[in-house]
């Protein structure tokens, strides 16, 4: 009897053994063709990429900055060019730097929130909620820091925020299109 489990614990060892080289042989492929996948496409370092439609990173503090510049930089062109036609007398940049780091935390705040609580909201007002709170923003803090002497009178805030939120509409959509065109190129 001794003998005969000895015979069939050689099989199975034997099996055993066999099986194993069969996997190795499957690794092997399998690491061939991640080589060959690798290579097809040219061993690329990895890209970060900003999405300027809705999120611009992953990572909270480089969202902030880049919406923070964004945010300024349209304003301060809106201001500078056409300026005259919302404003009464906004003569220091400094003032409207901090009026729209105000703004970019106050915008990323609520719309954390919104996104998270009350999706539905924002969807049944197809985004109006937030053009309704950034004009509430500019007129509080009209009213709060400038005593209503910034703006020209008071629909002079909705026309500006509106003309803000075009720009920032124009800026997205145009870098939208400068990506999709840089990734035709690269295929």
């Amino acid at each position: 009897m001794d003998d005969k489990n000895k015979k069939n614990d050689k099989k199975t060892n034997e099996e055993i053994r066999k099986e194993i080289e069969e996997l190795e042989k499957l690794i092997g492929k399998v690491k061939e063709q991640n080589k060959k996948n690798k290579k097809g496409f040219g061993g690329r370092n990895p890209i970060i990429k900003i999405n300027l439609a809705a999120v611009y990173s992953h990572s909270t503090l480089i969202n902030f900055i880049i919406s923070f510049l964004v945010n300024f930089i349209t304003a301060l062109v809106l201001i500078k060019i056409i300026g005259h036609l919302f404003v009464s007398s906004f003569t220091n940049d400094l003032y409207l730097m901090f009026v729209i780091f105000g703004f970019t935390l106050f915008e990323e705040l609520y719309k954390r929130y919104l996104f998270k609580r009350h999706m539905q909201i924002v969807i049944y007002s197809v985004g109006t909620i937030f053009l309704l709170i950034n004009i509430i923003y500019f007129y509080s803090i009209d009213f709060l820091f400038f005593g209503f002497g910034l703006f020209i009178s008071s629909y002079h805030h909705v026309l500006f925020v509106l003309v803000f939120m075009f720009l920032r509409f124009l800026i997205k959509h145009v870098y939208k299109l400068i990506e999709q065109f840089v990734n035709k190129k690269k295929r």
